[in-house]
């Protein structure tokens, strides 16, 4: 069967038992498999979007522009809310790129002084997909050094 690539079909808007659309990133397979897998459209892209983001760009072998800055930019000199504005922008760049079947709907940031002095931040995106905006999940990233 052939895929019409930039298309996404949200056919599977319910989990069902047949249709695989993806590994699921850092969690155990709840059917007794060695990998746990995605059944919906939405959960496949959370974990797509936690892949990108937790990717450094030039870790991945021969896709070096696959990732996000935000490991680079958590050790840049903090200018008021300028790192809000500079990861905001690197997430979407990244997104737009790599997963532009994602709207990005809003980052909360969640840092002090204390957690900027030790090169930690956290966040949690909310995301739509493009094709169905009623469908919405979030995530939370923590970066560390």
């Amino acid at each position: 069967m052939s895929i019409e690539i930039g298309k996404v079909n949200v056919s599977d808007l319910k989990e069902n038992n047949h249709k695989i659309l993806g590994v699921g990133i850092n969690s155990v397979s709840n059917r007794g498999g060695i990998l746990s897998v995605n059944y919906t459209t939405l959960s496949q892209a959370k974990n797509n979007l936690i892949n990108l983001i937790m990717t450094r760009k030039g870790e991945r072998v021969m896709q070096p522009e696959f990732g996000c800055e935000i490991w680079k930019l958590i050790f840049e000199q903090i200018v008021d809310t300028e790192i809000d504005t500079k990861i905001e922008f690197s997430i979407n760049d990244a997104v737009s790129k790599w997963l532009p079947y994602l709207n990005i709907d809003e980052i909360i940031f969640d840092y002090d002084s204390t957690s900027i002095d030790k090169n930690t931040i956290s966040l949690d995106l909310k995301f739509s997909l493009k094709s169905n905006p009623n469908l919405r999940d979030s995530i939370s990233v923590n970066i560390k050094q």
